[in-house]
């Protein structure tokens, strides 16, 4: 399973390098890789955010909102 927080950086790297290619053959190739690491973050898994059988989650981005709530007072 790829490390999802790789797909992401190297998705935004690669849109980076288009917008800074000095030629159209360089922008094309550096968007169509952008493309690709898109179309694997959308077929990712995801599978440290699924629960298991008792309901507990390896990573709940959603604890965090109560910790910025608490801070929040």
């Amino acid at each position: 399973m790829e490390d999802f927080n790789s797909l992401l950086l190297n998705e935004q790297v690669e849109l980076l390098r288009a917008q800074c290619a000095q030629d159209m053959a360089a922008r094309r190739m550096h968007r169509q890789e952008a493309r690709n690491y898109a179309k694997r973050i959308e077929a990712h898994a995801f599978p440290y955010r699924t629960p298991d059988e008792s309901g507990h989650r390896l990573f709940d981005a959603h604890a965090y909102d109560l910790l910025a709530d608490e801070t929040a007072h």
